[in-house]
């Protein structure tokens, strides 16, 4: 059994679906905006820049990746657990849009 056929799991492609956004996302603080205290003072500056729901969604596009491959190497289980996340990465974006970030006007 390869390590291709063992990641085929919908739970596995769930975890991995959560984690590589919030990976991105660290990794956006560490290159970009490190002299911030992170997560606090990060998540601070984004929401009072109307930024915070951006910088979610562009780190949840690292999970195009993550689908791409499992299309291509044919993992169905791990690639449901891919959309699975995608769509709650849309809740969450839905969620700091309408509720955490005030409406500018």
């Amino acid at each position: 059994m390869t390590w291709i056929e063992k990641l085929d799991s919908f739970w596995k492609g769930l975890l991995i679906g959560l984690l590589f956004p919030a990976f991105c996302f660290f990794c956006y603080w560490l290159f970009i905006h490190s002299q911030l205290n992170f997560p606090r003072g990060f998540i601070k500056y984004l929401m009072g820049g109307y930024l915070l729901s951006n910088v979610v969604k562009l780190c949840g596009l690292g999970n195009l990746l993550l689908f791409y491959f499992g299309l291509t190497k044919k993992i169905d289980g791990f690639t449901k657990g891919i959309i699975v996340s995608v769509l709650l990465y849309v809740g969450l974006v839905a969620y700091i849009t309408y509720f955490l970030e005030p409406s500018i006007g």
